[in-house]
């Protein structure tokens, strides 16, 4: 490559996806083009962030670059990796949209949930796609993971090549899905400068599990159950949601839906032809006990312990059309994600309680594998791309670290192994990779609903606060003129007492809070104002519920002055 003074450096970075899992969004700009890697969503901590349902990255930078954005490339149908498409598209304009048949379908049925948002320019890409620009070439790679249609990405610019792999592992067993290791190899061979590399899985040793061997013993169990079969996968797992059709479908099984987005997958994938299968082989949850038991497979989200997924109603003993049989087999194709460690064994004993039949993913019995890369399999990937440096994506510090450590061993040099954080910004000048001093401003953006909000960190600690200790509404009527409460202060709590068991506790603050604030009124010479009511309140009801609750609510003060 010819030497440039002047020439500008090639810009790679990530708005999100480094030292988290999830919010998958990374960019590569050459002066006045940048193209967007996906856009995911971070599913939020119910536990810490009160009403928010998920988060998602900052898009200030590219609101102020908006007339270089030439695209945004989707490499596949994962929430972590398009959840975030409608709050950018309502946030800046994006010339084009390219994706894989599959994850466009994904994507355009999630802009139909938002307004005026398939207004825009939507191009499909395949094995052989190739995008130019004035600044780029940009090819693609099939890789195999967890839902069909996955594709890595491959950028030539003036300054050197660049590969972003997605999501990937390598499994040699599956149906027309596996990596393109041919194309990977010929990339391999054009001199790679940089390829960013998903850390998910790096503390995993060896090769993970045929998906074929887990779609094996899947079947193994379908094949002897005599009962209904319930089987709880994640939703996004649709590969397997395939195979498992299928089986349903050898076994003359009948085959219902529990769970909207699984539901959503399906129609798309038949609609997109991944999934060849009559609409007849399914029938509403309603109609179940139409079927002979033995004709019934129920497919169900739910397999993280969520509160109101299908399968923890029917743990639960709450859902409107299934109530579980001892004949009844289920079989948990999953595992659980961290975090979820507790729900899912409460749902599990729960569901044992049941004395229904349930398998579960161990050593002995593969019931799940992963679709991201392990050890293995990530320096296969370095072999066959060969990059001069890598940088790691995709995971928390720990598995970044890892996959530095897996790079090391498979024979790169340390310091070509780049560790960023979202935000830092790469600059690739001539072949060399150094890290600029501009850095992006990074910070959580939160989704309650379909809006997005800033929410500040003392709102979000008032909605913790009430979750666990409840809140106060304090009413009081005040005479200013005569110095006389007019009547008694009302109270009203939510989530903090049971008021039929407290009663007496609420009348003794009433009276309190009225006799102190009379009392102040009479004792001082200067108006009483609200602030001082408020803390008298605040100050006698968080005293007497924490004696006898240890809670301390919110409490919320209205005084109206009479006329």
């Amino acid at each position: 490559m010819e030497n440039n003074i002047n020439q500008k450096p090639t810009k790679i970075f990530a708005l999100g996806g480094i030292e988290e899992i999830g919010k998958n969004m990374y960019a590569v700009q050459q002066d006045d083009e940048i193209f967007i890697v996906d856009c995911g969503i971070k599913f939020a901590d119910e536990n810490e962030l009160f009403g928010v349902n998920s988060i998602i990255c900052p898009f200030d930078y590219l609101v102020e670059n908006k007339d270089k954005i030439k695209g945004l490339i989707v490499t596949h149908g994962h929430e972590d990796h398009i959840g975030g498409i409608p709050y950018l598209l309502k946030t800046v304009s994006i010339p084009k949209i390219y994706a894989a048949k599959l994850p466009l379908g994904l994507v355009k049925k999630k802009l139909k949930e938002h307004d005026n948002l398939l207004q825009h320019t939507f191009e499909e890409i395949n094995d052989n796609s190739i995008i130019k620009t004035k600044n780029f070439t940009i090819e693609f790679f099939r890789v195999c993971h967890s839902i069909p249609d996955a594709f890595g990405v491959y950028f030539k610019t003036v300054n050197g090549k660049i590969v972003t792999a997605g999501d990937f592992r390598f499994d040699f067993s599956t149906k027309g899905d596996e990596s393109d290791i041919q194309k990977m190899a010929r990339i391999g061979s054009e001199n790679v400068d940089v390829l960013l590399c998903e850390s998910t899985n790096a503390e995993t040793e060896g090769f993970s599990v045929s998906e074929k061997y887990i779609i094996e013993v899947i079947e193994k169990i379908i094949n002897k159950a005599k009962g209904r079969i319930l089987v709880s996968t994640f939703a996004s797992n649709l590969g397997r949601i395939e195979e498992i059709i299928e089986i349903a479908i050898k076994n003359n099984r009948k085959i219902t839906i529990m769970g909207r987005s699984i539901d959503t997958n399906i129609s798309i994938s038949i609609k997109s032809g991944f999934l060849n299968v009559s609409k007849d082989v399914f029938f509403p949850i309603r109609e179940i006990d139409n079927y002979p038991d033995n004709e019934v497979l129920i497919l169900s989200t739910g397999s993280q312990g969520e509160e109101m997924a299908g399968l923890s109603q029917i743990a639960n003993g709450k859902h409107p059309w299934v109530t579980l049989k001892k004949t009844d087999t289920l079989i948990m194709s999953s595992n659980p994600i961290p975090g979820n460690f507790e729900s899912v064994e409460k749902l599990i004993n729960k569901l044992y309680h049941k004395r229904i039949k349930i398998y579960t993913n161990s050593g002995e019995q593969k019931l799940h594998s992963s679709g991201h890369a392990t050890e293995t399999e990530q320096q296969l990937l370095f072999k066959l791309i060969n990059p001069m440096y890598l940088v790691p994506i995709h995971g928390e510090y720990k598995m970044l670290k890892k996959l530095r450590d897996n790079a090391v061993n498979s024979g790169m040099a340390r310091n070509n192994v780049v560790i960023i954080k979202n935000g830092q910004i790469l600059e690739l000048l001539n072949g060399k990779l150094t890290l600029s001093k501009d850095a992006i401003d990074i910070y959580d953006v939160y989704v309650d609903g379909n809006s997005i909000n800033s929410f500040s960190s003392g709102l979000l600690k008032c909605r913790k606060i009430l979750s666990q200790d409840g809140l106060f509404n304090v009413t009081i009527v005040i005479d200013r003129k005569n110095k006389r409460i007019v009547e008694n202060p009302i109270l009203i709590n939510r989530g903090c007492l049971y008021a039929k068991n407290y009663s007496g506790l609420i009348i003794k603050m009433t009276h309190m809070i009225k006799d102190e604030i009379q009392q102040e009124m009479n004792n001082s010479n200067r108006i009483i104002t609200n602030n001082d009511i408020r803390l008298i309140s605040e100050r006698i009801i968080q005293t007497l519920v924490w004696r006898n609750k240890k809670k301390k609510p919110i409490v919320r003060v209205t005084v109206f002055d009479k006329d």
